[in-house]
């Protein structure tokens, strides 16, 4: 066993504050004032930013900064290499309900904020962050030594590319190609389904979870989720993240249908039926107003898990084309496969 084998083990079952402690003590006796562990062999690779980035060869200590990448790690089946959680929210919650791996691991990231003192203590050989990352932040890991590998997924292809990089710098191909293969049939499915029997995409509002007047525009996943799913977003011609609207516009756009884009119903669901300035928008005239799943993370958020949004929207618009579709045991079997538990272990609903 490695010197560095034998740290990762060690750190990995210390309480947390003793872990922060003795992380900081290797970090800064591993990386001192140069670059992250320069006596191992080094590659370098392209991230998504275009940036070049270099680190070590199957690096053995990692952490993520985004639900995107952690989610990705889970689905190579690399978490053993987390340094801390890299899933946050209600998705984690749920797994260190199940696993205690998982909870045990110290938590560094509060909604869009980094402990980066933390972090660094804790001596990741690589940080996967979303490309939207504060550069600022980014240059501090890469400051105290810490590679820093750019990330994101917009749209499928983003987030399969996403998982290509990931898995060549896990040093696990096969297990990318396996993860893809996975999404694209469920998307092969969905679009089988739909051709021939969609003669007009339906007019959809995607809101935010901020509110039912911050909508998904046209730079968002969402959009494309939409389209395979044989929808057309009301508001793709607007552009940027989450944009604000006037009610007004949502009833020029008259959707025939919306959802809600946050499990947490922090706008409600049911109040949304009696605003008078949407008496004349088709959604709420015929209550086609729903919530996207799920309950223990969002199916709309960045990241190639975003398949099976892709299927429950397809199958609630549709109905009649996927009477015989358990979407349920879709969801167990996919999050079984990539989380290692499924859907229901994991206290999934849908809504």
């Amino acid at each position: 066993m490695t010197l560095r084998s034998f740290f990762s083990r060690f750190l990995k079952v210390l309480p947390l504050g003793l872990y922060l402690g003795a992380g900081l003590f290797l970090a800064v006796s591993l990386l001192g004032c140069g670059p992250a562990t320069p006596d191992l062999p080094m590659r370098t690779i392209i991230d998504q930013l275009g940036r070049e980035v270099t680190f070590p060869v199957n690096p053995e200590r990692i952490a993520a900064l985004h639900h995107f990448g952690g989610k990705i790690v889970y689905a190579l089946n690399r978490q053993h290499l987390l340094v801390e959680k890299s899933i946050y929210g209600m998705e984690a919650k749920a797994l260190a309900a199940v696993d205690p791996s998982f909870a045990a691991l110290p938590g560094l990231i509060q909604g869009h904020g980094y402990n980066i003192e933390g972090l660094v203590s804790l001596a990741p050989q690589v940080i996967f962050s979303y490309a939207s990352m504060n550069r600022s932040e980014l240059a501090q890991f890469e400051n105290a030594g810490i590679p820093v590998v750019a990330v994101r997924g917009e749209t499928f292809e983003e987030s399969f590319e996403a998982v290509r990089l990931m898995a060549d710098v896990l040093g696990c191909p096969d297990a990318g190609r396996t993860y893809i293969t996975a999404c694209k049939t469920l998307l092969d499915e969905v679009a089988a389904r739909l051709e021939n029997n969609v003669d007009k995409p339906v007019p959809v509002l995607f809101a935010g979870p901020r509110s039912v007047y911050s909508v998904a525009t046209g730079n968002m996943l969402q959009t494309e989720i939409l389209a395979r799913a044989g929808a057309r977003n009301v508001a793709q011609d607007l552009e940027g993240f989450w944009a604000d609207v006037s009610p007004e516009q949502i009833a020029r756009w008259d959707p025939q249908v919306i959802f809600l884009g946050s499990y947490l119903d922090v706008y409600g669901r049911d109040k949304i039926f009696t605003l008078p300035q949407f008496q004349t928008v088709s959604a709420i005239k015929n209550r086609q107003v729903y919530t996207f799943p799920s309950n223990i993370g969002w199916w709309d958020y960045p990241a190639p898990h975003c398949v099976l949004g892709v299927v429950w929207t397809a199958k609630t618009l549709y109905p009649h084309l996927f009477e015989d579709l358990d979407l349920t045991q879709t969801a167990n079997a996919f999050y079984h496969r990539f989380m290692g538990y499924s859907f229901e272990n994991l206290g999934g609903q849908l809504p």
